[in-house]
């Protein structure tokens, strides 16, 4: 063998000693120097801590009907394993599941604190979707499927207001904080309640997620498990509300809603109504018109939100509306406790009255004659009014406005959103007119329920209820209870006085005689005259102006029953309803049927009879 070739063989055994050297090395390294490290990455790769969605609480009804609950839904979720997230993938997942690229990377960064878990793109998708990632399980690696529970409306439009619904949505600070001191910390991206008693009750019904480890393989999908914990299942919420008169009422509003419009009402659309224990403060039903579906809430949403009758809003608290006459008995309170009238004192109605440079006149012009206080009620006489509200002047009547609760919020906390209503007063007109003084014809108007006067229609059932039971405002309440999933109850709702009303027994026994007249023959009312329970009430008829001139009144409707030891107070309110006559009184009539059940003698509303109606 010659010289060069001994060398380029030494040369080649060095270089092959070298190599196996350093790859010895770079192995030992590996093994030994760095096994911790490595050993943990190859377990965290192969073991994952999976989540496992805690079933949300159920909602009852006050018998124990359920109105929520959950059934199983396939659930589209992305995890990381371990080399970030394809934009193929993503790409795909984007046209599949019908998401904007963006949303798909916004939810990837709100989870980047949660590394390793799924995040969780889309919740109940189709069969079909679920078939064609199946397909390509091999192509889109951390693609998994997860069964969730999700959340089931049984009754779908049906107190929709009350209920309320689920989403990934922006949350508020103050509902954040809110939710801190009940215990629940938010974290962004989490499927969590956003309006009615979902929102407000989070905490207590969304329930401790556990999890599960699994051993998973390339593509990420599990294959073997290995620990589990269970979630602790959400608390469930029995509450006040009644499914059956819910639904009477929601159903009686519609009807009187599409009547309307066909007789080419076009303003017509909007209607609510409370009904609550003057007892105790306890709600039992509370409508909001036009209502939606829960169940199909997200695909519907464009057309919610485009839709000028406003679905999306509760009625019944964050909309406030004229009061029209059921405000009087505020007006013959003021007079009462000033000593500003008697129970038999009389005063004329000549069908108008000018005074203070201001012609004013009672319903269509009617001259009622000489009245006193109780047929002023039963009538709904403007004239009388007129005069009681001049006698104490707006400063008395807007201090017993308040005192029956108009002007600030009710005190309602089991769902979020209602509003204070307005006033009318000298410190209002002044923030809305600066430096125009307050005349006495517009105190006029303030005494039958115009001018500034606004309230929702829980306002008005309160009032009504202060009326029933003596000037006790409870708190108004939805939640009557919570248990836990082991039957165990966390919560009991008790009534709650909010303030007692100061007047003389008298004054409340006068106010109540009136509104028990107006059922009566001669009264407003009278078309409740054949039910078997004796009602008290006041009807109202809010006039509207609008820009091209008057525009169909708002119809109401307020009141309680029994007359002897009332048991419900009641307030409805049909937007752009006409006469009080033929809308808001047909559905009281559904309420006290249905509430007091079985009644004999009852006869169906039959709108030939809408010229009994002699006054609003």
């Amino acid at each position: 063998m010659s010289k060069a070739m001994l060398r380029r063989i030494r040369v080649f055994i060095t270089l092959v000693v070298l190599i196996f050297i350093i790859l010895s090395s770079r192995l030992a390294y590996l093994q030994i120097i760095r096994y911790d490290y490595y050993w943990n990455r190859a377990e965290n790769n192969r073991l994952r801590i999976m989540p496992v969605t805690a079933p949300r609480g159920e909602i009852y009804d006050r018998k124990g009907e359920q109105l929520v609950t959950n059934r199983p839904g396939f659930t589209v979720s992305l995890v990381d394993l371990g080399s970030g997230y394809s934009d193929e993938t993503i790409s795909y997942l984007s046209r599949l599941l019908e998401m904007d690229e963006q949303e798909i990377n916004e939810k990837i960064e709100l989870q980047n604190y949660r590394r390793y878990l799924p995040v969780r793109l889309k919740a109940d998708v189709d069969i079909e979707i679920v078939s064609k990632i199946a397909e390509r399980r091999l192509e889109l690696p951390g693609v998994l499927i997860e069964v969730q529970p999700i959340r089931n409306y049984n009754y779908g439009c049906s107190a929709s207001h009350i209920l309320g619904y689920m989403g990934e949505g922006t949350v508020q600070d103050w509902i954040k904080e809110y939710w801190a001191e009940l215990g629940y910390e938010y974290q962004p991206g989490e499927l969590v309640g956003q309006s009615g008693l979902e929102l407000a009750w989070e905490p207590f019904l969304r329930g401790k997620d556990g999890g599960v480890q699994v051993e998973v393989n390339s593509t990420g999908q599990a294959i073997r498990e290995f620990e589990r914990v269970e979630p602790v299942p959400g608390n469930n919420l029995f509450i006040t509300l009644d499914l059956k008169l819910q639904q009477v009422i929601e159903q009686s509003l519609v009807e009187v809603i599409e009547g309307l419009q066909s007789e080419g009402n076009q303003y017509a659309g909007e209607a609510a109504a409370v009904v609550l224990d003057p007892r105790c403060g306890r709600i039992l039903a509370m409508a909001s018109i036009p209502s939606y579906d829960l169940n199909t809430f997200r695909l519907d949403f464009p057309q919610l939100v485009d839709n000028p009758y406003r679905p999306l809003v509760n009625k019944a608290i964050e909309e406030h509306y004229p009061v029209g006459s059921t405000f009087k008995m505020v007006t013959a309170m003021g007079a009462l406790e000033s000593g500003l009238i008697s129970k038999t004192e009389r005063v004329y109605c000549g069908g108008t009255v000018t005074r203070y440079g201001a012609t004013k006149s009672c319903y269509h012009g009617r001259a009622h004659g000489s009245l006193n206080i109780l047929e002023a009620i039963q009538r709904s006489c403007n004239i009388f009014f007129y005069e009681m509200g001049l006698r104490q002047g707006i400063d008395t009547l807007a201090y017993y406005s308040r005192q029956f609760g108009f002007g600030s919020v009710v005190g309602l906390k089991d769902i979020f959103g209602e509003k204070s209503g307005i006033v009318a007063s000298r410190e209002f007109k002044s923030k809305l007119y600066q430096n125009e003084p307050w005349y006495p014809a517009e105190t006029m108007d303030a005494s039958i329920g115009q001018s500034f006067h606004s309230i929702t229609p829980l306002q008005l059932a309160n009032y009504v209820a202060m009326i029933a039971n003596g000037g006790i405002h409870y708190r108004p309440y939805l939640v009557e209870k919570v248990v836990d999933s082991e039957g165990s109850t966390v919560m009991i709702a008790e009534p709650e006085v909010l303030s007692y009303m100061e007047a003389k027994d008298t004054s409340w026994e006068i106010i109540r005689e009136g509104m028990s007249l107006v059922t009566r023959p001669g009264g407003t009312g009278v078309l409740l005259a054949d039910l078997p329970v004796w009602v008290a009430g006041k009807t109202g008829t809010a006039q509207v102006v609008g820009k091209d001139g008057a525009i169909p009144s708002h119809s109401l409707f307020a009141g309680y029953a029994p007359l002897e030891d009332p048991e419900i107070a009641f307030a409805v309110i049909i937007k752009h309803g006409e006469s009080s006559g033929s809308t808001s009184i047909p559905i009281v009539r559904k309420i006290v049927e249905h509430y007091f059940g079985g009644l004999e003698g009852n006869t169906p509303f039959d709108s030939s009879r809408k010229e009994v109606i002699l006054n609003d």
